[in-house]
């Protein structure tokens, strides 16, 4: 039996092998940037979907929490993500010791793309918001990280760019 012993003790140490946290760090990142990308060739509300955990929750200004792809999905079918192009940046991420949960948090801008005004004279088009966003992350059963919270917040000023 004492011989055993350490042959069990190197077979349950091997079947835990340690996580690269840089690595799954910049995996994390990547997919953040994947996320946005994917924002502008199909538009915000296709993108989050495919990112979105089954269970996400969207946090939003002046709105109760948006609770689960469903709902995502109701919300996104009454509005409309043409007149602007929403992209974003994360400046950091930190990922779990267990490498299965994480968060990213950095800088988004909203460019108003087309838009009327409310009395129908001029255009908004090229208007700039800036604001800071927290999403947070975990790995899906086929290794894929996927966000389970979003949220956001604006007021890091505007920018004409016109």
């Amino acid at each position: 039996m004492k011989k055993l012993f350490p042959i069990i003790f190197i077979i349950i140490i091997s079947c835990n092998p340690k996580i690269n946290m840089e690595e799954e760090k910049e995996m994390l990142l990547q997919t953040d940037i994947d996320f946005s990308n994917r924002s502008i060739e199909v538009g915000n509300h296709q993108a989050f979907l495919e990112f979105a955990s089954p269970d996400v929750v969207l946090l939003k200004p002046s709105s109760y929490p948006i609770v689960g792809k469903q709902a995502m999905k109701q919300l996104y079918s009454e509005l409309s993500d043409s007149n602007y192009r929403l992209t974003w940046k994360p400046s950091f991420a930190r990922v779990s010791e267990s490498g299965d949960l994480g968060y990213t948090f950095g800088i988004y801008l909203l460019e108003i793309t087309k838009a009327r005004l409310p009395d129908g004279q001029g255009e908004q088009k090229g208007q700039i918001q800036q604001g800071t966003y927290c999403s947070i992350w975990e790995k899906n059963a086929k290794g894929e990280w996927r966000f389970v919270l979003d949220t956001g917040n604006p007021g890091l000023g505007n920018e004409n760019s016109k």
